[in-house]
Order: C-alpha cells, then structure tokens, then sequence
C-alpha cells in the first residue's frame, strides 16, 4: 500500500465537489437551485416553487406557469421546460438596479432550450437574455445593445453556461470557450427580477420557450465571477467547472 505523508489540498479528492461547490457558492454570495424534489415547493401536485439549496429564497413560479413544470428524479434530477410552455420560475426584487450578476446553469437538451435565464428590469426598461438556439448559445439584452454568442456542445451530455455582467461588459462561457462584449446597456437602473426557464412574467412568447432539462441553476446577484480577479470568483468557478468535470 502506497503512503503519502502529506496533506492534500480538498480538490485532489475525489467525492467531495458537492460540498466544496456548495462552499464556495457560499462564501462567494451566490445561490444555488438544484432540481431535487425536496428542494422544489409543491401544491395540490404541481410545482410551485423552487427552493435555494439552503433554503435561504425560493424562486416561485412564473405567472404563466400555472402548473406546467415537471420533475424528473434521475439521477440526476431534472427539472423539465416543455416546448412552447411557460415552465419557469422567478426570483423576484432581488436588486435594486443592475450592477453586475452571474448566471450558471447546468442542463440537457437537443440544441433547442431557448430561454434559460433573464435579468429582467421592467417591461418599458430592459433586460438580458440567455438562450440556446439552433445550437448556439446566445447572451443579449432585449434593446440590442449587447450580444455575445458561442457554439452549445453536441450531444446529449449536460452542459455548462456561465453568464456574467460587471456594469460594463457581459461574459459568455461555454465549456473551454469564452466570448465578451462590451457596451454601455440602458434600462437596467431599476428594480430587477431573475429569470429560470422564462423570459418574464409575461404570456404569449411561446417561441421563447424551448425544451430542456435543468439540472442545477445558479445565481450571483451582485457579482460578476468572469474576467474577477478575486479569490473568491477564481475559487467559486475552480469548484463549479471541477464539480461538473466529476458529477456530469
């Protein structure tokens, strides 16, 4: 048997992503969804509710999803977007303007998810978008403003897009692929709402809404992780892109 005499660093290990994840969503100020049926608020046998992985906030259901969501246990589990139906969730109030968030979601789909997440400012304002079409991730802002776009991967394996926005430039990741934009965006100096699966809480924009699987939606209201040099930043995407290398 083979000793070392020597203390590892946490992430040399095998097994313990999960926590250390959670760690570092933590200490860095995020919030992490992740699609387990404990963590999902039901009423009357539908999903009404998504609950933080701590419990702190829960993103409730959009106002035109009345019911639609699915779950599926896996693992790992999912929660399901159909085509054309309003399945999303809504985090709202969460800023008093935008000044900077990161969006990380881990899913499935065929190249079809649509709308996965938005920032959303207020119908006569603006907001920012995340969405996957014909194979091709796309970030922008409803004005035209700003727009980065990257290559989703092929195949049904569960991908990882990372969105950030630091008040001034909007960072798209895609697995080892990175795309920036900068531009001074309107409309976001005011109350903002967070977006899961939908673009707002507005019906009839049902070629917003694609099919997908969301495995795990994660959220930094006031903090771009991408182009950070903080420790905190650098520390909370090692454990996300680690935790996804070995989980997914």
């Amino acid at each position: 048997m083979l000793e070392i005499a020597a203390k590892l660093p946490p992430g040399a290990l095998i097994g313990g992503e999960d926590r250390l994840l959670a760690q570092a969503v933590l200490q860095s100020g995020g919030a992490r969804f992740v699609a387990r049926e404990s963590d999902l608020a039901w009423t009357n046998g539908k999903i009404t509710g998504w609950h933080e992985a701590r419990r702190a906030v829960e993103a409730v259901a959009a106002a035109p999803n009345s019911g639609n969501s699915r779950f599926e246990t896996g693992p790992p589990g999912a929660v399901i977007c159909q085509d054309g139906v309003n399945c999303g969730f809504t985090l709202p109030g969460f800023a008093a303007e935008v000044e900077a968030f990161t969006v990380a979601v881990i899913y499935r789909s065929q190249g079809e998810a649509k709308t996965l997440a938005s920032i959303f400012t207020g119908q006569a304002n603006n907001l920012i978008f995340l969405t996957e079409n014909e194979g091709q991730i796309l970030a922008k802002d409803k004005a035209g403003t700003v727009e980065v776009t990257l290559p989703a991967p092929p195949g049904p394996q569960a991908k990882l897009v990372i969105l950030a926005f630091d008040g001034q430039s909007l960072r798209l990741r895609v697995g080892d692929r990175e795309a920036t934009a900068t531009a001074n965006v309107p409309g976001l100096a005011h109350q903002a709402d967070f977006f899961i699966g939908c673009r707002s809480n507005r019906a009839g924009l049902a070629k917003t809404l694609g099919q997908s699987r969301l495995h795990e939606v994660m959220f930094w209201p006031d903090r771009s992780l991408l182009g950070s040099s903080d420790p905190e930043a650098r520390d909370a995407l090692a454990a996300l892109t680690r935790y996804v290398r070995w989980t997914y």
